[in-house]
């Protein structure tokens, strides 16, 4: 497994949800929060992987979606709007030479710049102007990576600081406004045996679940959140990995509080697929999705472009 293809793929980064954003545009009536991780974000085969030389590594990702129609809680449609969102975001990772549960060690953080003011860049093919800015912030102060034969893992604690600027109904937003924790594990499997020699399988799976305080202003703490990631592709060459990724996204409990109302739980699939390429001392990557069996949320298509490189000791 070639150290720059490892690097593209691990970023333990961040993922705003624009989806949030989508909700007033849609004029929906129900008070939906979702949580901060996109689905999808870190959803390359090489997921699972943390970089094997200790060193420093950068991963720029951008996310754009393009929402084309808004379901219900019961999957009907109820808009046939059109908006289109933003946002890119910079994962920072250190990797000392230091090991921890026999596992490697690395933190992240993640700053991010983009709009989570409720407007988006385009409605119906129109310019928007909204406000952007530096959004919240991901950090991940215990990452663990352990590398075994055919199999890499990686553990990681992490969560969003509410760094974003809020104020209750405000359309000037770039944050959420309230904190959120996020454990989550991946694993890739690399198989280059028999019918795979010269084109070894590579399977990916993640799992990762967001607890959520109080958001500002209010007394209100938006519903926990669970994402399931997978991916199943080929490695060509050395230098590319090809193949399809999808997400399982789901709210999972109610949201709680004074202010809280009892809403249809959002929820969304997602499939699509995913190349990535070794420039060089480059790394990039694009993964398309398309997501389907929307409830309570906006529908529509889903790409991240990602550039990364390393510099390891």
């Amino acid at each position: 497994m070639t150290r720059l293809t490892a690097t593209i793929d691990w970023k333990c980064g961040l993922g705003l949800v624009v989806l949030v954003c989508l909700f007033p545009m849609f004029g929906t009536a129900q008070d939906v929060q979702t949580g901060h991780y996109a689905p999808g974000w870190n959803a390359g085969l090489r997921a699972g992987t943390m970089p094997v030389d200790p060193g420093w590594y950068l991963l720029n990702t951008t996310m754009y979606y393009s929402a084309s129609k808004f379901k219900d809680g019961n999957g009907n449609t109820s808009s046939n709007d059109s908006t289109d969102y933003l946002l890119t975001a910079l994962a920072i990772s250190w990797r000392p030479e230091f090991r921890l549960l026999g596992g490697d060690y690395m933190a992240v953080v993640t700053p991010a710049f983009g709009n989570l003011s409720g407007k988006p860049i385009l409605v119906d093919g129109e310019p928007e102007n909204p406000n952007a800015g530096l959004t919240d912030l991901y950090f991940a102060p215990v990452v663990l990576g352990w590398h075994l034969d055919d199999l890499d893992i990686v553990a990681a604690l992490g969560g969003f600081a509410p760094t974003g600027k809020f104020r209750l109904g405000s359309v000037k937003n770039t944050g959420l406004g309230f904190w959120t924790f996020i454990p989550h594990v991946a694993a890739t499997y690399r198989n280059d045996n028999g019918i795979f020699e010269d084109t070894p399988l590579l399977a990916m799976g993640a799992a990762r679940y967001e607890i959520h305080s109080n958001q500002e202003e209010r007394d209100f703490r938006p519903g926990d959140t669970f994402t399931f990631e997978w991916g199943l592709g080929l490695e060509l060459g050395k230098r590319t990995d090809v193949g399809v990724t999808g997400f399982f996204y789901r709210q999972v409990t109610n949201p709680d509080g004074a202010d809280a109302q009892r809403v249809d739980k959002y929820q969304s699939n997602g499939i699509g697929a995913h190349v990535s390429h070794i420039f060089g001392p480059v790394s990039v990557g694009l993964r398309v999705y398309r997501d389907f069996n929307v409830h309570n949320g906006p529908e529509g298509t889903l790409a991240y472009l990602e550039i990364g490189m390393g510099w390891p000791r």
